[in-house]
């Protein structure tokens, strides 16, 4: 009964979330967190108030589950040169040093040769070039085409390691253990 007492004598209180407050200090703090934000989602959907607790729970849930996607992920890391997949970053890694990854490079380097040498025939053939071969921009395009590869090869590991979900799963985990320890020293 006593309890039934506070929450009716209490002023600062949530609807979405069915709680009440001490003080507006902590009310305040209640509307700027994510538990505040899920709940009111949830009502807008006609769908009822999950508690704390829950809440807490079910972003964990998420972060596991986001966890397994990333290692997923992970296990289909590859080797764009040689068209292969691995299962851990370590058989990668061991790969990328053997001596059939490394010849598969000096092809797709030799081949990205083979490709600048027909541009630049067809170039002269059109009257588009000098009549010597200039050395300096047949360099330049070779090393463009391979950092373009290494880049587009660079641009999928990141993607794939680093999902902006997991990230922001993190950040409201964090968050919302500061936010428990500032509760808990109040209280």
């Amino acid at each position: 009964m006593l309890s039934c007492l506070k929450v009716a004598m209490s002023v600062y209180t949530c609807i979405s979330c069915r709680v009440a407050f001490a003080d507006g200090e902590v009310q305040r703090a209640h509307y700027k967190s994510d538990w505040h934000r899920y709940n009111l989602k949830r009502k807008v959907a006609d769908m009822p108030a999950v508690t704390a607790e829950n809440f807490q729970e079910r972003v964990l849930a998420q972060r596991k589950s986001d966890e397994q996607q990333l290692s997923d992920a992970a296990a289909t890391a590859g080797c764009a040169v040689c068209g292969k997949k691995f299962s851990s970053a370590n058989a990668h890694r061991n790969h990328l040093q053997s001596h059939k990854h490394q010849q598969a490079e000096k092809q797709a380097l030799l081949a990205a040769q083979r490709k600048v040498e027909k541009m630049n025939e067809k170039n002269l053939e059109k009257g588009l070039g000098d009549e010597k071969e200039d050395r300096d921009a047949r360099n330049e395009a070779l090393r463009q085409e391979a950092e373009g590869a290494a880049r587009q090869k660079a641009e999928k590991t990141e993607k794939a390691e680093f999902p902006p979900r997991l990230m922001w799963l993190e950040e409201q985990a964090k968050r919302r253990g500061t936010e428990d320890g500032a509760t808990a020293v109040q209280a």
